[in-house]
């Protein structure tokens, strides 16, 4: 288990609500709703200077509950962000 994968879980039981949600753990409240996945993205890749994306985890509302979509540890460069990888 990840050290982000490890801070996130014990909030996903309050996930709820809008299409997308973000837990991320040095953020209060640690788990936010959004209603486009840009913003969620912006909330998880966001970092103050030149120290990375602030980490954390993206879920997507589904007929079935919530699916992660990305997961990114605290530090990521912004061009390693798992959404600007190209195949």
């Amino acid at each position: 288990m990840s050290d982000i994968e490890s801070m996130c879980a014990p909030h996903r039981s309050k996930l709820k609500g809008e299409p997308f949600a973000t837990i991320v753990p040095d953020r209060r409240p640690t788990v936010k709703y959004h209603a486009g996945i840009a913003l969620a993205k912006l909330a998880v890749g966001w970092a103050g200077g030149y120290s990375g994306a602030r980490g954390g985890e993206i879920y997507e509302r589904t007929a079935d509950g919530w699916s992660l979509l990305y997961r990114v540890e605290a530090g990521t460069p912004a061009d390693d962000l798992p959404w600007r990888r190209t195949a």
